[in-house]
């Protein structure tokens, strides 16, 4: 199987080129600034960057979705297109320039006709239909605008105030005037990390050790030198991002995201590791509502770090991808206990109050629209285990659809494009339903 920046035009690699540049922008800054600033940039908020109605940006596009409201000085780090403004009647204002969104796609050729597959054909077809085919995945890119962009906040406002209201870093301080994270520190109290967490010893350093499965901290108490309440403050900060990087680290292993670390110092394989730690804990850190200083260790690879995106901006992606599976493993745990002490979860999927696609919205299975052989477009569905059976839609609809890049809008819209076009067998079907009920 190959791999490719770029389908149809050339937006995926225009957009990775923008994601290289910006990194190595951010890293110059960064080295001229004696390593004074932190990885992404002051925090306004505490959340990951999401769309407009909810849903969490993954990968490359959340980290430098952070990175770029930062960089414009946007307070929320949600995102909509252009057709999602015009569905809550916003507007994008004058001069604005989008923001470009990556995701995967794949073309997709029978290796005996030469016959083009869409992938959504591709994905409904059984692995033994798939045998014949040739798959290219490729990056493709789609622009959004920060909401502060647009007169959402005008024409939105009660629909602001909620996303004002999740998106608040609380300001929270232990006995000594450290920042305190009370899910975090019940994490270590609990050990209820992947491995064991130690962090109540006085230590010169933290680091991971892979032959004992161990992440040994410093004591919080040895963060806290600072002379002014604002430095005490940032100090348990330094505490929790360190643990981040570490923790990170102990996310590696075979068993766990499986990831090459390299032997030694040096090796172009720990040096990439020491990034996805870095960016990890940047990236967590930053949803939390505060930024999070390069290691020590780190800011040696930093010219070997910029010359390698220089010279391959699709390291990021590799890079970023190990980020996304670490930083939501992470999360996923911190959430855990955050639901245990009654807070707010960080990632969307595990927020009670956000609920993840239900049957009400698309309650078929099997349903898919898809290219037939002829050219023409149809859509097909089950209902209640029983088989709709396939029916032609319009072009132009199908079209539509395969244009979304957003899910729940794509589900919805397939729902309701199911609903219209077998209308009379559901409703037989819900009759049939019924009347075995009243039987019974």
């Amino acid at each position: 199987m190959a791999f490719g920046t770029n389908g149809p035009g050339n937006s995926g690699q225009i957009a990775l080129d923008r994601f290289a540049e910006m990194m190595v922008e951010r890293m110059e800054r960064m080295k001229d600034s004696d390593w004074q600033q932190g990885w992404i940039g002051g925090a306004r908020s505490a959340g990951l960057p999401q769309n407009v109605l909810g849903r969490n940006y993954s990968g490359s596009n959340s980290f430098f979705l952070q990175l770029y409201t930062a960089q414009q000085g946007y307070e929320l780090p949600v995102f909509l297109t252009f057709k999602q403004a015009h569905n809550f009647k916003a507007h994008v204002l004058k001069g604005e320039k989008a923001f470009p969104v990556i995701y995967w796609d794949m073309l997709v050729r029978d290796n005996k006709d030469g016959r083009k597959v869409s992938s959504d054909e591709y994905r409904a077809m059984s692995r033994d239909e798939r045998k014949n085919l040739d798959v290219i995945p490729f990056v493709k890119a789609f622009p959004v605008y920060n909401i502060d962009q647009t007169n959402f906040r005008e024409v939105q406002p009660e629909r602001l105030q909620k996303l004002l209201d999740r998106f608040k870093a609380p300001e929270l301080r232990d006995t000594q005037g450290m920042y305190g994270h009370p899910a975090l520190d019940r994490m270590v109290s609990e050990q209820s990390w992947l491995c064991p967490i130690q962090a109540d010893k006085r230590e010169s350093g933290a680091y991971y050790s892979p032959s004992r499965d161990i992440v040994m901290l410093p004591m919080k108490a040895q963060f806290n030198t600072g002379s002014t309440p604002e430095e005490v403050y940032r100090g348990g900060m330094e505490f929790y991002s360190t643990m981040f990087h570490e923790i990170t680290h102990s996310t590696m292993t075979p068993e766990r995201l499986n990831r090459e670390a390299g032997g030694r110092f040096g090796d172009p394989k720990y040096a990439k590791e020491e990034l996805v730690a870095e960016l990890t804990a940047a990236m967590i850190s930053h949803s939390m509502g505060f930024d999070s200083k390069v290691t020590d260790n780190s800011a040696a690879y930093l010219d070997s770090w910029i010359g390698v995106l220089k010279q391959e901006p699709k390291f990021i992606v590799s890079v970023m991808a190990d980020v996304n599976k670490a930083s939501e493993m992470i999360l996923d745990r911190v959430d855990t206990q955050r639901l245990a002490l009654g807070e707010q979860p960080y990632l969307a999927k595990n927020d009670p109050w956000l609920a993840p696609m239900s049957e009400e919205v698309c309650p078929f299975k099997n349903a898919a629209i898809i290219k037939t052989r002829s050219g023409d477009y149809a859509v097909r569905a089950s209902y209640n285990g029983v088989d709709l059976g396939m029916k032609p839609i319009e072009r132009s609809t199908a079209q539509l659809y395969f244009r979304m890049t957003d899910q729940r809008e794509k589900d919805v819209f397939l729902g309701n494009t199911i609903r219209k076009n077998y209308e009379s067998e559901i409703a037989g079907i819900d009759r049939g339903a019924s009347r075995s009920l009243s039987i019974v």
